[in-house]
């Protein structure tokens, strides 16, 4: 019996589980502005937008519909070699595996890769080999999920918790993918779950796309809050700023900060657009992009949070991707794409870099080997060099497509 978390009222959201795919461009984001503004949410194409993710000199890529490889990154960092890519197109029981997409990042723990996909479900694999060690080879667990999964894992305590399309919210065991004590059956929650679920010492917290972000208890799945955090518009993102406050983004326009351990609003503030997409944070200074393109800086050392300057702008280019910082330069990738460096301290833009041809970039940027790593939806890599404001390709070779 699946436990219902939320108000008693019924569900206003509509969903349509199997219908893959969210397009942002001409008639299609106008749909899907509408879509979003009721929580109504349909989602058509899968292309996903799972950031890279490096641990020591290997980096994970996703690569093409979902599929995941592990490179290893030259001594340079501009050049990276696939070691393995899952599914695999060489090996006979991958053949029928689809994971269409992924849009969170893979989870890098116990020696496994866990990596969640838009349709095929959860997967623990081998991080030196590859290959799954949950669920058996050539398998899947799709079939145990409601919905689809729209957002990466939490991990806690030995459990993965993923959310779904459909508004529920699961907790599997890391070690063999059943459900974790306590968790046999999922929560549901009034309207579906996009944002990565983030965890928090022994809590966990949940943003829905009516607007509603939960506190959950993990030990016994109670509220950890005595009233979830509402507000008018979808919450599609989530990220913990640190142990004690969370980043909120939302397409009312409004970016909350909240206070972790009691929902409490430290920061209200009202962006010109909407707002999905992940920080970067520098001390107390705070930078992330709208969908009108404004580039903002706050300081979060007060509250509420403060301006560090007016918006700079990517000349009206839509941010999805969480920018980075380093060395002071603000490095943000839109979706045109067009790269932008922008002083942190003053928000003077110092220059603009355009990548042609290449797809558009939706995933967070990665700051590492003082630069940016830069993952586009064609699975084209780039590094952005904040020294001389620069962006080359980083070719990525031996990936199975």
């Amino acid at each position: 019996m699946e436990h219902s978390v939320g108000t008693a009222r019924k569900r206003t959201a509509c969903y349509h589980p199997r219908v893959t795919r969210l397009r942002f461009a001409g008639a299609a984001l106008l749909a899907a502005a509408a879509l979003l503004a009721a929580a109504c949410v349909s989602v058509t194409n899968p292309e996903g937008w799972a950031p890279p993710v490096l641990d020591g000199a290997a980096l994970y890529l996703t690569t093409d519909h979902g599929h995941i490889s592990r490179t290893t990154l030259s001594s340079d960092g501009r050049s990276a070699t696939a070691a393995w890519t899952f599914p695999d197109k060489d090996i006979k029981a991958d053949d029928k595996l689809r994971p269409n997409a992924a849009y969170g990042p893979p989870i890098l723990a116990d020696g496994r890769v866990y990596y969640a996909t838009f349709e095929a479900g959860v997967f623990a694999l081998n991080a030196e080999t590859g290959r799954p060690e949950w669920p058996e080879e050539g398998k899947t667990n799709a079939s145990a999920i409601t919905g689809n999964i729209a957002g990466g894992l939490a991990y806690a305590n030995g459990i993965l918790f993923f959310g779904t399309t459909e508004g529920r919210l699961y907790g599997w065991n890391a070690a063999n993918g059943a459900p974790a004590k306590g968790w046999e059956t999922p929560l549901v929650f009034d309207a579906g779950i996009w944002a990565t679920p983030v965890a928090i010492g022994g809590t966990l917290y949940v943003a829905t796309m009516n607007g509603e972000l939960h506190a959950i208890r993990i030990s016994d799945r109670s509220p950890a809050w005595p009233q979830p955090f509402k507000i008018s518009g979808a919450i599609p993102d989530l990220v913990a700023l640190d142990e004690a406050r969370l980043f909120v983004p939302s397409i009312n326009r409004h970016v909350y900060i909240l206070d972790a351990a009691t929902g409490q609003v430290l920061t209200d503030f009202r962006a010109k657009d909407w707002v999905w997409t992940a920080p970067a944070l520098d001390g107390n200074r705070l930078f992330f992009g709208d969908f009108g393109g404004h580039i903002y800086g706050l300081d979060i050392s007060t509250s509420p949070a403060t301006e560090l300057w007016p918006p700079a702008s990517t000349e009206g280019h839509r941010v999805k991707a969480g920018p980075v910082i380093v060395d002071d330069v603000l490095v943000v990738a839109d979706r045109a794409p067009v790269v932008t460096f922008i002083d942190a301290r003053t928000g003077e833009v110092l220059n603009r870099v355009p990548i042609d041809g290449a797809g558009t970039v939706r995933a967070n940027l990665l700051a590492a080997n003082g630069g940016a790593y830069i993952l586009t939806t064609k699975a084209r890599l780039f590094f952005a060099n904040p020294a001389n404001r620069s962006v080359v390709e980083v070719p990525v070779s031996g990936v199975k497509r």
